[in-house]
């Protein structure tokens, strides 16, 4: 495919989910394809070069000047097997992405709900505290039937001083 033919409005297509399947796989076939094609080069241009003995080579001079040359081919089948898994986990990737984006309303809404639930929760929590709180200052500001606040320190008959905790504990306070 030329430069000239590749235009984003060719690729806007690729938003269906169908289509970036379609379109990956094809990728992914083809790279798979190159790295077969690259793997048999290999071992043509592995047997024909580590074949070429000359004269005074040593055990494994052959072998050492073609790996040389083979590096480059096993680099290139390395680069196209990764560009095929490359090609899946864009498509993976695209598929986990659509179902995130259609989730999203769902999600919000429910956190909205939550949101909610916990406002309504601390605001009925709010006025439970205010009504004791009212409640218990209503008692106190009632005068009782003798005439007396309830909330007043109330005297005692034993006028003793308190000399430390046992006596409290022996006065039963």
């Amino acid at each position: 495919m030329s430069a000239k033919n590749n235009t984003p409005a060719q690729y806007e297509r690729l938003l269906a989910l169908s289509a970036m399947t379609t379109w990956t796989a094809a990728r992914q076939q083809e790279h798979v394809a190159d790295a077969a094609a690259y793997d048999a080069a290999l071992a043509a241009i592995q047997a024909g070069l580590r074949s070429q003995h000359v004269e005074g080579d040593g055990r494994w001079s052959a072998a050492r000047r073609a790996r040389k040359v083979e590096k480059h081919l096993k680099a290139m089948a390395k680069a196209a097997r990764q560009q095929a898994a490359a090609a899946e986990a864009l498509r993976n990737a695209y598929a986990g992405h659509v179902a995130h984006v259609a989730a999203l309303p769902g999600q919000r809404e429910a956190k909205r709900q939550a949101k909610e639930v916990r406002k309504a929760g601390g605001r009925q929590a709010v006025a439970q505290i205010a009504a004791k709180s009212l409640h218990k200052s209503a008692v106190a500001a009632v005068p009782g039937p003798t005439g007396e606040m309830p909330g007043a320190p109330v005297e005692t008959a034993d006028p003793a001083p308190v000399r430390g905790i046992n006596d409290l504990w022996k006065r039963g306070a």
